[in-house]
């Protein structure tokens, strides 16, 4: 099973749209998807089950406090679902004092690597315990960013964050599959200014094409669905971004 975080301590830049979109790109080459919402926020889970994510008994959070394997709820044939609610929060609190508190999910993650092809985790916005906990069990990091000055500004807190990891003896072998650049807006003279500074900045990191603003996300929501059920033509850029992890997960 190869895992991929979703990262990013700024808010409102995308990971979940990301999150969801991956996963049925991948589940529509053939694979297997497990979706872990990590966040307490609970945004991945809303999106799949509405009001009844508030209300899921066995979450995350259970998995994380005794160490356990949980069934995660099936989404489509191909997807299923970790969820996640506030109950989440107490992690962040109960995480640190636990031996081998950083690596907690990566223990989880270990029960299902036989289930499933891909892990897909949705990261809280922040760099806390679960975030760290995200990035210490991931093959690969997906860095979201705005195309706007203040998201593009958080960027070194995320890399350096991710640098630590990969020098320590929490997970060597994490590497940044790239930044996406996300909500970008062509007619906005703003936007382009940022993704230009993005890619002189951070050079062959930046994936090549902008995931675009558009009102589909927001209506694909509304039909807890993907993408792909509105538009073939993004449909078709997110199967060509998970085609990069495809080809990894072939070569390993």
């Amino acid at each position: 099973m190869l895992t991929i975080a979703i990262a990013n301590q700024k808010g409102g830049v995308g990971k979940t749209p990301t999150a969801v979109n991956l996963a049925f790109a991948l589940a529509r080459a053939g694979n297997c998807v497990l979706l872990l919402d990590l966040d307490p926020q609970g945004s991945l889970s809303e999106y799949f089950l509405a009001e009844e994510a508030d209300i899921q008994e066995i979450t995350v959070y259970t998995a994380l406090s005794g160490l356990q394997r949980i069934n995660p709820l099936p989404i489509t044939d191909r997807i299923a679902l970790l969820p996640a609610h506030d109950e989440l929060a107490g992690a962040e609190l109960e995480l640190p004092n636990k031996v081998n508190g950083q690596k907690r999910l990566a223990k989880i993650l270990s029960f299902y690597q036989s289930d499933y092809d891909f892990c897909v985790i949705d990261c809280p916005p922040s760099l806390g315990i679960l975030t760290i906990n995200a990035l210490a069990s991931s093959n690969q990091v997906i860095i979201p960013v705005k195309t706007e000055i203040s998201a593009e500004r958080a960027l070194k807190r995320i890399k350096n964050t991710i640098n630590d990891i990969q020098q320590s003896d929490l997970n060597s072998n994490l590497a940044i599959w790239g930044i996406l650049p996300t909500i970008y807006d062509s007619r906005k003279a703003h936007h382009k200014e940022v993704l230009q500074a993005l890619k002189h900045k951070y050079g062959n990191e930046v994936y090549s094409e902008p995931s675009r603003e558009t009102t589909k996300y927001n209506d694909a929501t509304v039909l807890r669905t993907d993408i792909s059920a509105l538009d073939k033509a993004l449909a078709a850029y997110w199967d060509t971004l998970a085609a990069t992890f495809v080809e990894e997960r072939r070569m390993t």
